[in-house]
């Protein structure tokens, strides 16, 4: 959004011990990542399909379904999203160009 540009180190070793968000659960942990994505203004098309996506990654249905519950429950209750009007545009017109298998941040 800003020009900005990332960078991988190849020769950066790192181990992790057990998977990201098992201290918490499945289920906790999708729920968790359910709501980060509706804060951060995640267009509801994109979040349908993740969750699609979600139902044929481990954990099975459990990781999708708590996703999607994170994610509406949110927006049932209008929990206030990222104050940066112009970051959730940017992030909802990345996130459709994904869809339409244009360049997007998303590779």
């Amino acid at each position: 959004m800003l020009g900005w540009e990332t960078r991988t180190f190849q020769n950066l070793k790192v181990l992790h011990h057990r998977r990201t968000g098992a201290a918490d659960g499945a289920w906790r942990n999708s729920v968790k990542d359910g709501h980060a994505d509706y804060i951060s203004g995640y267009h509801p098309l994109f979040m349908g399909l993740k969750c699609i996506k979600r139902l044929f990654q481990s954990p099975y249905f459990v990781g999708s379904v708590g996703l999607l519950y994170g994610f509406v429950t949110d927006y049932v209750k209008g929990a206030p999203r990222v104050g940066d009007r112009a970051l959730i545009q940017y992030v909802r017109k990345q996130q459709l160009r994904r869809l339409m298998f244009l360049d997007s941040i998303w590779k």
